[in-house]
């Protein structure tokens, strides 16, 4: 259904002939512009605030440009009642006072900072050491806290737990190191379990020599008697002093062990140095060992009769 309103509209701004007259009278308009009524100027309240129209801003741009060098009227409400008064009674005539600018801060001493206008060369240079002195004597403001970016000190995060009780994460990373140092120590203790006191010794050996290599020079001369101890002390096979040589014995107290040949056995370990060479066993030893050969053998023996042809 078309909006009568605009119907109206078009036939008072467009139309004209007997088809605008019907549309005009059906709606109720007569066709012609009213007028607008001009609204009365309001007067100033009790309190002294002035209500302004905002279209009335518009005719007077031209007069409030001009007089823009004018002293500003401000009402004075002190003379006014800030109690509730009946209608129709008088307002209390208002007080119109002109408004005095505030005195500038001109620096210390009442000096003005910037003057305008031509200035000698001697007032431009008294006038800056006047800046000059009014900065240095000037407090300072305080600075500022930094911020992280800037490069300030970091807040401490507050950890707690779900009790909502805080939490020391310093003394728990202390106490989380102290646990991995105990567990490296533990793993350490349980490789050496699977060792025997050889193997324990040896060790012992080797840490001892590395601990005493480490103080020691990379320069070797030739007083150097452990050096040269070490070399007069290896035994080489193609020696031909070695037939009518007598072994060196290792020096210190040396174990007694058996001098002479025994059966073999599984581990390889020998008697003891006062068996008078009757093997008192059950013969199992021998078996195993006459067992292992034989097996070893057969399997020679079939891969030679497989390579025979080629």
């Amino acid at each position: 259904m078309p909006n009568p309103d605009l119907q109206s509209y078009i036939a008072s701004r467009y139309l004209s002939g007997p088809k605008a007259d019907a549309i005009l009278a059906r709606s109720g308009g007569d066709g012609k512009p009213k007028r607008k009524k001009k609204r009365p100027a309001p007067e100033a309240a009790s309190n002294g605030l002035v209500f302004k129209d905002d279209s009335d801003a518009w005719p007077n741009a031209a007069t409030t440009s001009d007089g823009e060098d004018e002293a500003q009227v401000v009402a004075d409400s002190a003379s006014g009642s800030s109690g509730f008064k009946k209608v129709g009674t008088a307002s209390t005539p208002t007080t119109l006072t002109s408004e005095v600018a505030p005195p500038t801060d001109t620096g210390a001493g009442g000096e003005v900072e910037f003057k305008a206008g031509l200035r000698t060369k001697e007032e431009m240079r008294a006038a800056r050491l006047a800046r000059e002195e009014r900065r240095r004597t000037a407090p300072s403001p305080p600075p500022a806290p930094a911020s992280v970016e800037e490069g300030g000190e970091e807040e401490e995060t507050v950890y707690r737990d779900s009790s909502g009780r805080r939490i020391d994460i310093h003394a728990a990373e202390r106490e989380a190191a102290l646990h991995e140092a105990e567990q490296r120590r533990k793993a350490a203790e349980r490789k050496t379990w699977s060792q025997g006191l050889a193997q324990q010794k040896a060790a012992k050996d080797a840490a001892s020599q590395l601990a005493s290599v480490r103080d020691q020079t990379v320069a070797r001369r030739v007083t150097d008697a452990e050096y040269n101890r070490h070399f007069k002390d290896q035994l080489h096979a193609d020696d031909p002093a070695l037939a009518f040589l007598t072994k060196k014995r290792t020096q210190g107290p040396a174990k007694p062990a058996y001098k002479g040949p025994w059966p073999p056995n599984r581990f390889n370990i020998p008697p003891g140095y006062r068996w008078d060479g009757v093997d008192r066993s059950n013969g199992f030893e021998k078996l195993l060992v006459e067992r292992k050969h034989a097996l070893a053998a057969q399997e020679q023996q079939a891969r030679a009769w497989g390579q025979s042809d080629m």
